[in-house]
């Protein structure tokens, strides 16, 4: 019985651990296109739009995020340059919301929750050259 690891459980999930060598690996939601792409914060860490085929309101993120948690989008549209409008949680601090994707190439847009405002923050647009 020397060896019986008595920790509770919810000790064990509580304790601070250091990872090494590991990689996290990001949960990504996906649709070809869709009027109104809408991620779930619960479940993606990065929300892709492959072929989006119509001009599109980005939704509210679905779930129950947390202060401080990224969620990055990506969007490329089916080779039609399409309108891009954003539900008001998303808030520019330091960039502007792009408001049209460009003909065949990436755009990414990375936020983070600000859970003081229950906004999330657009910190990062990036396009494909």
């Amino acid at each position: 019985l020397g060896n019986v690891d008595n920790t509770s459980n919810a000790t064990e999930r509580a304790a601070t651990r250091t990872l090494t060598n590991a990689r996290i690996t990001k949960r990504i939601g996906t649709t070809a296109s869709s009027s109104t792409p809408t991620a779930d914060a619960d479940a993606h860490d990065q929300y892709n739009v492959t072929a989006l085929a119509a001009n599109a309101t980005v939704g509210a993120p679905t779930g129950t995020p947390t202060d401080g948690q990224m969620l990055l989008y990506r969007f490329k549209d089916n080779g039609t340059a399409r309108t891009l409008a954003w539900n008001a949680i998303f808030r520019a601090v330091g960039v502007y919301l792009p408001v049209a994707t460009v003909i065949s190439k990436i755009l990414y847009v990375g936020t983070i929750y600000n859970a003081a405002d229950s906004k999330w923050d657009v910190t990062a647009v990036s396009q494909e050259a």
